[in-house]
C-alpha cells in the first residue's frame, strides 16, 4: 500500500466521479483519465499541482501499469493494478495564492533581472532556452521565431502560435504560456490573461491533453508549486537562483520553458502596467 501525502481539493472532487482509466505512465507521473477531466498522481519528489495527488513512492513504473487499465476508487483507497493508494491520510494544505501578489512590477525588477541573467548563463539548444542561444532544431527554432517577433510587435495574436510547438506531453510552446501567465496572475494583468485566453481557447486541441489541462489551469491563475515559488522569489533576488535551479529539473525542457516565458513576459512589462515596448530585445 502507497500512501498519498498530498492531494489537491479538485483532484479529490474529480476521483469522485469516477470512471478513471490510465491515460499515459511515466516514471514520476501517472495520468489517468474519464469523459470529463485528467488526474495525475505524481513521485514524492514532484512539486504540488492542481488536480494533483503526491505520493509516497519513488516510481510510477513498478506497477505493470499499462494505458486502458481502469482506476477503482473507494473513499479511501485508489486502485489500479498492483498500485494501492491510501488516502487515509492525505494533507490537502492549499497552494500558494498567486493573484496579485505584485502591485507594482517595481517589486520584482531586480528578481526579474536575476532570472534573466540565470537564463542567459544556462543556454541550450533545445526548448525555449534557445532564445538566449542558437536552437539546434526545428521546434526551438519556430518558438524562438515566435518570441522574437513578440518582443518586437507586442501583438497577442502571435502567441497562439505556440500552442503544441515542441515534443513531449507538454511541448515548449506551451511551457512558455504558462510561465507568461503566472507573471500576469502575479502582477493582476487581468486584460492580457483574457485576451489570451480567448485567442489559444480555439487551438488548444493542437497541443496535448496533459498540456490542454495544464493550460486551462493557468488561465485559472493555478499552477504547479515550483512554478509559484519561482514568481514569488522575484521579490527575493537573492533566492532567484536556488529555485531557478528547482524550476529547471522539471521535465526534459519544461521547467526552463516556463522560466523563459516569465523571463519575456516580464521584459515587455514595466510598472506593472502592459504596453508596447519596441525596442526592448532580449
Amino acid at each position: 500500500m502507497v500512501n498519498a501525502l498530498w492531494a489537491d481539493l479538485q483532484f479529490e472532487t474529480s476521483l469522485r466521479q469516477g470512471d478513471y482509466r490510465v491515460f499515459s505512465v511515466y516514471d514520476h507521473a501517472l495520468n489517468l483519465y474519464n469523459n470529463q477531466a485528467m488526474i495525475t498522481l505524481v513521485s514524492k519528489d514532484k512539486p504540488k499541482a492542481p488536480l494533483t495527488c503526491v505520493c509516497n513512492l519513488n516510481s510510477f513504473l513498478n506497477h505493470q501499469l499499462t494505458v486502458g487499465m481502469p482506476a477503482l476508487s473507494s473513499p479511501h483507497t485508489l486502485t489500479i493494478n498492483t498500485l494501492k493508494v491510501d488516502l487515509n491520510n492525505t494533507s490537502t494544505e492549499p497552494l500558494i495564492e498567486l493573484k496579485g501578489i505584485y502591485p507594482s512590477f517595481e517589486r520584482i525588477r531586480t528578481g526579474h533581472q536575476t532570472l534573466v541573467q540565470w537564463l542567459k548563463q544556462h543556454t541550450q539548444p533545445h526548448g525555449a532556452i534557445a532564445l538566449f542561444s542558437s536552437p539546434k532544431d526545428i521546434f526551438s527554432a519556430q518558438v524562438v521565431h515566435i518570441l522574437n517577433q513578440y518582443q518586437q510587435t507586442q501583438d497577442h495574436r502571435l502567441l497562439p502560435s505556440l500552442i503544441g510547438c515542441g515534443l513531449g506531453q507538454t511541448p515548449s510552446g506551451d511551457d512558455v504560456l504558462v510561465g507568461m501567465l503566472a507573471l500576469a496572475t502575479g502582477c493582476n494583468h487581468l486584460e492580457f490573461i483574457k485576451e489570451l485566453k480567448e485567442c489559444c481557447q480555439p487551438v488548444l486541441p493542437q497541443t496535448t491533453s496533459v498540456s490542454q489541462m495544464m493550460l486551462r489551469q493557468a488561465f485559472e491563475g493555478q499552477f504547479n508549486q515550483w512554478h509559484l515559488e519561482l514568481i514569488q522569489s522575484l521579490s527575493q533576488p537573492l533566492e532567484v537562483s536556488d529555485r531557478a535551479e528547482k524550476c529547471a529539473t522539471l521535465g526534459h525542457t519544461s521547467g526552463t520553458d516556463f522560466m523563459v516565458g516569465v523571463a519575456v513576459y516580464g521584459l515587455s512589462h514595466k510598472q506593472g502596467e502592459h504596453h508596447a515596448s519596441r525596442n526592448t530585445r532580449i
